[in-house]
């Protein structure tokens, strides 16, 4: 064998590993894409829940006032559409994660709030079963979806910082991800 071939065939393994590595790379980006578009798929019938309470727009039966816990929910269930809305630009940016689980753990206190004061209302149960059962379904295939997020996220940062790739990922840019 030619010596003068040894660096062009090294050279051509070096490029054919740094394109299979790149494109491993860009393919764990799109899985992070495509599980937090799951999740958003799911999150955001939990946000239109607070729709299905009072509204401002209606008016309340003369003596009746809108009870407490229906402005905190509206309130989180605002936070958290448009934590979602930032974070679907930009699912890999951390603060944007961060600020969208801040916003569906203020949602969620909400909702138990109100479920726990509704708990020990007399007069019976302001929120309708069907509401509270909704709630909890969804709020268990959001889970799921968040579960499959992380798992996607996590083998994404594992990736990128693996030697040798740490340091194609440093070149093009790729930054860690951060779980929900």
């Amino acid at each position: 064998m030619d010596l003068s071939l040894l660096p062009w065939l090294v050279a051509a393994v070096l490029v054919a590993w740094a394109v299979g590595a790149y494109n491993r790379l860009v393919r764990l980006r799109a899985a992070i894409h495509a599980a937090f578009a799951a999740v958003e798929a799911e999150l955001l019938p939990l946000v239109k829940l607070a729709d299905l309470l009072h509204t401002q727009d209606d008016e309340p039966v003369a003596g009746e006032e809108e009870p407490e816990f229906v402005a905190p929910i509206q309130g989180a269930s605002a936070q958290l559409a448009a934590s979602l809305a930032a974070a679907r630009l930009r699912p890999f940016d951390p603060g944007r994660i961060a600020a969208l689980r801040t916003a569906g753990e203020a949602w969620a206190q909400a909702w138990d709030r109100a479920e726990r004061e509704d708990a020990h209302d007399l007069a019976g149960p302001q929120l309708p079963d069907t509401l509270s059962t909704t709630r909890t379904v969804r709020l268990q295939q959001a889970e799921a979806a968040g579960r499959q997020f992380n798992e996607a996220v996590d083998r994404y940062n594992r990736a990128i910082a693996q030697f040798p790739a740490v340091l194609l990922a440093w070149v093009f840019g790729f930054r860690p991800a951060r779980a929900l």
